[in-house]
């Protein structure tokens, strides 16, 4: 069969095989974009892939994912575990309501407890320096208590180990410590500066006590000088503590609100205004 077009016949084998393969064509790039979609595809999965892969080549499955949970929780337990040993208690609930007055109360209540230990050892009270003699900032209330659950530890410590004076106790400022990539503050040091008299016997029981404290006193610095004519010497201290500054976290349970974040605390110059 056959078309006339203007007097002459028009072959339909022609424009058919045309068409065919055209459409052959169009089925070959098709099928060749569907396969590098797929390669990429296949690419973005396996390095997904890559980054749940255990060293040692051990693919991703359900006996891999219940290791790791268990894993996670028992990493879990050892931070709250050492996170209790090394940071102090947070603010008392009691402190909430009125902080400036609550710090008030405890530095009256500790500085009662240093007269006692003087007292009943028969040596002067050490003198607290460093404390702000007006009521204090309410964001400084936290690491003060601190510094004073600290004076709190350290005073039995020291006076029970027959030392021969105990002449001071002073707060310093406290220092951030700086997270190595973040950058910001995640712990907040706070010191204590002690001085003493006592024989080197006592220095080296006072030490092991600090040791053994719970939660961990920081022994940063220690300074002997020899007495003349004496078997005592002149000691000085510096041992500090740690709080959770405001706006770090450090508990890792999602499920519990965190004190404070591993979050930027820039690091802000320290305000020794009314100082005794």
């Amino acid at each position: 069969m056959a078309v006339t077009v203007r007097g002459r016949p028009m072959a339909w084998v022609p424009v058919i095989s045309g068409m065919t393969v055209g459409a052959a064509l169009i089925g070959v790039v098709a099928w060749r974009l569907n396969l590098e979609s797929l390669e990429h595809q296949t690419k973005d999965k396996r390095a997904a892939l890559k980054k749940l892969v255990l060293s040692g080549g051990i693919p991703p499955n359900q006996e891999v994912m219940d290791h790791l949970t268990r894993r996670q929780a028992a990493l879990g337990q050892r931070y709250e575990h050492w996170l209790k040993a090394v940071v102090t208690a947070p603010i008392a609930e009691a402190a909430q309501a009125d902080p400036q007055l609550y710090f008030q109360e405890r530095f009256h209540e500790v500085q009662r407890t240093l007269e006692r230990l003087a007292l009943a050892h028969t040596i002067p009270a050490p003198a607290q320096l460093g404390f702000p003699k007006d009521l204090p900032p309410s964001d400084t209330v936290p690491r003060l208590l601190g510094q004073l659950a600290l004076i709190e530890d350290l005073a039995p410590l020291i006076v029970e180990q027959e030392v021969a004076s105990f002449p001071s106790l002073r707060v310093e400022d406290p220092e951030p410590v700086l997270a190595q990539e973040e950058g910001g503050a995640f712990l907040l040091r706070l010191p204590v500066r002690v001085r003493l008299t006592a024989s080197l016997a006592s220095l080296m029981k006072i030490l092991a006590g600090l040791e053994r404290s719970q939660p961990l006193i920081d022994m940063r610095a220690v300074r002997i000088t020899s007495v003349p004519e004496s078997s005592h010497l002149d000691i000085e201290l510096q041992a500090a503590r740690y709080l959770v500054p405001a706006g770090a976290s450090v508990s890792g349970s999602a499920d519990e609100a965190p004190p404070a974040g591993p979050a930027a605390m820039k690091r802000r110059p320290s305000r020794r205004a009314n100082k005794e």
